[in-house]
């Protein structure tokens, strides 16, 4: 699986199409939730190797961080933010 996921990237990154992605801490599952192409994904661990920015919020979550990413895997309960 993880081997297609690499190809999958390297296709991407020939493409350079890139989305929004955001992510910030969930207070009630006690965990990290990243949103990727309209999912609230729920994981312990994010690995991030694309370029954030801080956004504030008047509602809660009051700060996210916030991108552009290529693809976002989640292995074994950890996300992986791809540039």
């Amino acid at each position: 699986m993880l081997m297609k996921a690499v190809d999958k990237h390297a296709e991407l990154k020939k493409k350079k199409f890139r989305r929004r992605f955001f992510m910030h801490y969930n207070k009630q599952k006690k965990m990290m939730t990243v949103h990727w192409k309209g999912q609230c994904i729920a994981v312990n661990d994010i690995t991030c190797y694309a370029s954030v920015e801080t956004k504030w919020n008047s509602k809660q979550p009051h700060i996210v961080m916030q991108g552009w990413a290529l693809d976002v895997l989640i292995v074994k309960d950890r996300a992986y933010v791809l540039e």
